[in-house]
């Protein structure tokens, strides 16, 4: 294992995914589902609850894994206890380069009285792994450290490179994980899958967000005589209502409108004073086609919009933080080798969507690199109580990433 090193991807076309069918049994046979299950287990209780995060706690975990089938692992913490771990499995052939990419962190457990089972102790109850992280997204690492395994089992990679990625900080935007690793070159590929859950419905297109705070200032006078005044709190109420109703300029076919939606408001101090202070928290989704300097356009039309019905209020957006919407072709060779891999396990092609949230795609696209978004776990557990992935569709979402490895990378002691 090397500490802050350096790795290339090799860039080429993907070779064909077809013909995977005859390959899924071997695979199957391979996989070592039991321990992919206690591996799952390990990772939710290695806690990594983001803020402050500590995903070092997770990569103390993967690591030896990784290392024990075949990959040369890299740590790299830009920040005290911020790892993120990238693991290179090379063939013996020149080839391309498939990147899987998966998150450690999870964000916090709240009220455990509103769980079956503590959040992190990774409890089985009959076909359910229960945790923080089961499904978002502890589960699919483990789903694709033990799809490693198979293809370590049958003999790794024929050709070209494997790389995981298992990156922290994603639920804080990714600064300090995949964004940090994109900007210093480290997350380029030709292809790539991110392993949130999608149910394992085949996704290729995500919402941005811009997430900001509007301060708006106006004028406080007695509350028996409000029109001496200039309420910050009533324009506040009226600029929630129009940013939430709007109807907004672009459209997704796969994600439908943009979206925005007020998380937080503060403002006032006293019912006998006209507030003259108030602030709102947005986060305004974006589609693909949609830029930064377009939504804050937009955006900024909403509130003067509000303001010339409140005289006398002023507005000022603050704590501006944008991440890019992202888009895969569906002709991407990424996308062909997904639909390839389901066919060959499940017989039928993945149902196709979009994703409302916002991923670690967004990095890999921007860095060049076709990405797709595929993984087990029902999406609307992500963040509850009580999340939980069925072992069933843990096994089942290790056997297809296993299927979409061998079928970009070929098996070298398969012949194929």
């Amino acid at each position: 294992m090397t500490v802050n090193g350096q790795g290339a991807s090799r860039f080429g076309p993907a070779p064909d995914p077809g013909g995977l069918r005859d390959l899924v049994p071997r695979l199957a046979a391979a996989l070592p589902r039991q321990a992919t299950v206690e591996l799952a287990r390990d990772l939710i209780r290695a806690v990594t609850v983001n803020p402050p995060g500590h995903e070092d706690r997770a990569a103390a975990v993967a690591v030896p894994w990784l290392q024990r089938h075949g990959f040369d692992v890299t740590i790299y913490a830009p920040r005290p206890g911020r790892a993120s771990v990238v693991a290179r499995r090379r063939g013996a052939e020149p080839g391309p380069t498939l990147l899987w990419c998966g998150h450690l962190d999870v964000v916090a457990a709240g009220d455990p009285g509103r769980w079956p089972h503590p959040p992190f102790a990774g409890v089985v109850d009959g076909d359910r792994l229960y945790g923080r992280g089961a499904v978002d997204m502890k589960g699919p690492v483990a789903a694709a450290l033990g799809a490693a395994a198979a293809l370590d089992r049958l003999g790794g990679p024929r050709r070209g490179t494997l790389v995981l990625a298992l990156v922290a900080d994603e639920e804080a935007m990714g600064r300090h994980g995949a964004g940090w690793l994109a900007r210093q070159g480290l997350l380029r590929a030709d292809g790539a899958i991110v392993g949130e859950p999608t149910r394992l419905h085949l996704v290729r297109a995500q919402r941005g967000a811009a997430w900001f705070h509007v301060r708006l200032e106006g004028r406080t006078a007695h509350a028996a005589v409000p029109h001496l005044g200039a309420s910050a709190v009533a324009a506040a109420a009226r600029l929630v209502l129009a940013l939430e109703e709007r109807v907004w300029d672009a459209f997704h076919p796969l994600l439908g409108p943009p979206t925005a939606s007020v998380g937080s408001i503060r403002g006032g101090d006293h019912p006998n004073r006209v507030p003259e202070r108030c602030e709102l928290v947005v986060d305004r989704r974006a589609v693909p086609g949609e830029t930064e300097a377009g939504v804050r356009q937009e955006v900024e039309a909403v509130v003067a919009e509000v303001l010339r019905r409140h005289p006398g209020v002023t507005a000022t957006i603050t704590r501006w933080r944008w991440a890019e919407p992202a888009e895969t072709p569906e002709d991407a060779a990424v996308v062909r080798l997904v639909q390839a891999a389901a066919r060959a396990v499940t017989g039928e092609d993945p149902p196709e969507a979009g994703t409302v949230a916002v991923t670690d795609m967004r990095y890999l696209v921007a860095a060049g690199t076709p990405a797709v978004i595929f993984g087990p776990g029902r999406p609307d557990l992500a963040h509850a109580p009580g999340e939980f992935i069925a072992v069933e569709e843990l096994a089942q979402g290790a056997l297809l990433y296993a299927t979409a490895f061998a079928g970009w990378l070929g098996v070298a002691g398969t012949g194929r």
